[in-house]
């Protein structure tokens, strides 16, 4: 009985560490990033986002509108910092949609990655054919053309007259 006295606590501590250490993993595990569906709202012509790295990557969101306007959210490592507006002529939407389609982006899984591999940034796309946003996450080894998509936008978005629309907000 005095062994039981002395030991239920000791297995107690035990237990509940392990509990801890339990949930600390659960927390520090990644799990797929489910992006908020107002991103692939039916209105949305284009959307692209790169997420961060341990490193110098590019952190911005872009988002434009079926009928042109376009917001720009600059984070970090990259040349506009803060919130942009601009209009993007149909003309720029229909080359995004034809790059899509001739890439066969329509068919492409919503997400490439592997979870166990760190410091690769987050790069989600999402291109309207008309009637629905088909959206990829590209975190790690997505198909090779997705790069002829990105070309695409990154220079969508260097053609762009962008007109300040206010500073970044820190979370």
């Amino acid at each position: 009985m005095l062994r039981l006295l002395f030991f239920a606590p000791l297995i107690i501590g035990i237990a509940s560490c392990s509990s801890s250490r339990r949930e600390a993993q659960a927390q520090a595990t990644p799990s797929v990033v489910q992006e908020p569906e107002s991103k692939a709202v039916s209105d949305t012509a284009i959307f692209y986002s790169r997420g961060a790295c341990f490193g110098m990557c590019p952190i911005f969101e872009l988002v434009v509108m079926k009928d042109g306007k376009a917001s720009y959210l600059g984070k970090n490592h990259v040349d506009r910092i803060g919130r942009y507006e601009a209009r993007v002529s149909f003309g720029d939407i229909q080359v995004i949609q034809s790059k899509a389609r001739e890439i066969g982006y329509f068919d492409l899984l919503p997400v490439y990655d592997n979870e166990s591999v760190q410091d690769l940034p987050n790069i989600i796309t999402g291109v309207s054919d008309g009637k629905h946003v088909h959206r990829v996450r590209n975190r790690y080894k997505g198909p090779a053309a997705l790069r002829y998509l990105y070309t695409e936008l990154d220079s969508l978005i260097e053609r762009q007259a962008w007109k300040a629309a206010g500073a970044l907000q820190q979370d």
